[in-house]
């Protein structure tokens, strides 16, 4: 194979590439009513996430019968999040309130209190880390982020694995200083 070099490769891989595992996510503000010590133990429960990507949509024109695309507006998307179960259930009790109040169960209606988009949304982080625990070469924060779906929680006799749950975020954008990307 013309130009196959294994050292060429893994020279291409500073520092031999980032680990997947090396992350920590973070709740930095919260509308749940459970206590603060449980959010906070959300980036130590916080067992899985992704890095977001990014889509512009695109708006097709068509002149004298052939399209041509051209950019439109950000594509919504979402953020998920995989979670650890601890007995005491704070961080899902916390999610579990915070939708309660957007829309009740009972009642179907929004907390008088969550009318502005800031009265009802909170933060939320993500970085990683170098294999030494130091550097921080990528994070993104997520801006007016709030919970639209809590995953179940499946339980079962044959199984001594901790319980996991997804929660699906949504938000208005997100920013990451190492990019410089939504600050203007």
């Amino acid at each position: 194979m013309a130009g196959f070099s294994i050292d060429t490769f893994t020279a291409k891989l500073k520092q031999g590439g980032a680990l997947a595992s090396l992350f920590e996510a973070e709740l930095t503000t919260t509308k749940g009513t459970e206590d603060e010590a449980a959010v906070a133990d959300f980036k130590f429960l916080c067992k899985a996430t992704t890095l977001p990507g990014d889509t512009i949509d695109v708006a097709t024109v068509t002149y004298m019968g052939r399209g041509i695309n051209i950019p439109s507006n950000r594509a919504a998307v979402q953020w998920t999040t995989t979670v650890y179960n601890d007995e005491g259930m704070g961080i899902r009790n916390n999610i579990e309130s915070w939708m309660e109040k957007l829309n009740s169960h009972k009642s179907n209606v929004r907390d008088s209190g969550m009318s502005q988009i800031q009265s009802y949304t909170g933060t939320l982080k993500v970085k990683t880390f170098e294999k030494a625990g130091t550097v921080i070469p990528k994070s993104y924060e997520f801006i007016d982020a709030w919970p639209s779906a809590v995953g179940e929680i499946t339980v079962d006799w044959e199984t001594n694995d901790i319980q996991t749950y997804d929660i699906t975020w949504e938000f208005s954008y997100w920013r990451s200083n190492q990019s410089n990307v939504g600050f203007s």
